[in-house]
């Protein structure tokens, strides 16, 4: 049987490739803006600086779930690649997000963060308002994955399961809303951007918002044609 057609495995030679290519990007940009650009020492990169590009990627890979299909023509001719693509996406920026959050709480100290934290050393508002955005996110990204397994469209019908699917767009609002409060401040000082590369919160929040505005477009310009 031929692995890409006939296969179900999410672990394929396709998605592999874009693995490669929705891990690299967040990587290499992590990589030049913080160490290149930046001068972050490369002691520095297998916790902190890859859980920026880790962060990234599950932005990239949910975002990827929701677009695949629709603004993203991939395996138009091939359906069943294409929905083990989506499948891929998603669990893997389930996955992502939930290392990210495990990497995000060892990282958690003034040091690293210090515009999260007071002097005393108790999270400020900014840090407890993206912490509380942050798990809320990937609790509903969580309901999104246990959704996506096999059994749970018979156990729970189509009906839940489709609200179970739609939770990662809360999930993704909830993302951005993370981001948004993490570094909205740094947002608007692009001279002090490393290599004038936007921050990693910053091309996070529009590759969380893209879904989104895809989905609320469709949803107006559906209407009307369901209407008619």
């Amino acid at each position: 049987m031929n692995e890409e057609t006939g296969s179900d495995r999410l672990i394929q030679s396709f998605t592999i490739r874009w693995f490669v290519l929705l891990f690299g990007i967040p990587l290499t940009y992590a990589v030049v803006r913080y160490h290149v650009f930046g001068g972050v020492e490369w002691s520095h990169f297998p916790l902190y600086i890859a859980n920026k590009a880790i962060s990234l990627a599950a932005v990239f890979f949910i975002g990827a779930s929701y677009l695949i299909g629709k603004t993203v023509r991939v395996y138009d001719d091939e359906p069943d690649k294409r929905l083990i693509l989506i499948k891929f996406s998603g669990l893997m920026g389930f996955s992502l997000a939930a290392i990210h959050g495990a990497m995000a709480l060892l990282l958690s100290s003034p040091d690293y963060y210090p515009k999260l934290f007071h002097e005393a050393g108790k999270m400020n508002l900014t840090g407890e308002l993206s912490m509380v955005f942050g798990v809320l996110s990937l609790w509903c990204l969580a309901i999104t994955a246990i959704t996506s397994l096999p059994f749970m469209y018979e156990a729970v019908g189509a009906e839940r399961w489709k609200r179970g699917q739609r939770m990662g767009y809360f999930s993704l609002l909830l993302a951005a809303g993370h981001v948004l409060v993490m570094g909205l401040s740094g947002w608007f000082e692009p001279g002090g951007w490393p290599g004038s590369l936007p921050p990693i919160s910053l091309v996070a929040f529009i590759a969380a918002l893209i879904p989104l505005l895809v989905r609320l477009l469709w949803t107006v310009t559906a209407k009307p044609a369901s209407g008619s």
